[in-house]
């Protein structure tokens, strides 16, 4: 928490811009290049087809495929910067 109060008071102090990053929201955006499929979850299975699968297009958090579609995500943008 100091740490973060420090930075706070210097980008107050120095005029600089601040962006936040949550890192657990941007699992949910990694494309996945593969595909993978998940039961229904429980109280969303259909009566008229409780025996479909969904196919995902995102990752979703807690997959294990998850850190490395953000991953993918995260180092292509970087290269593209000119990391």
């Amino acid at each position: 928490m100091i740490s973060i109060r420090m930075v706070l008071a210097l980008a107050a102090l120095h005029d600089w811009k601040l962006w936040q990053l949550d890192v657990k929201n941007a699992f949910l955006y990694g494309e996945l290049d593969k595909d993978i499929y998940m039961e229904q979850p429980p109280g969303y299975v259909s009566n008229s087809h409780p025996n479909y699968v969904c196919k995902l297009k995102k990752a979703l958090y807690g997959l294990k495929q998850a850190p490395r579609a953000w991953y993918g995500k995260i180092s292509q943008y970087l290269q593209f910067c000119g990391y």
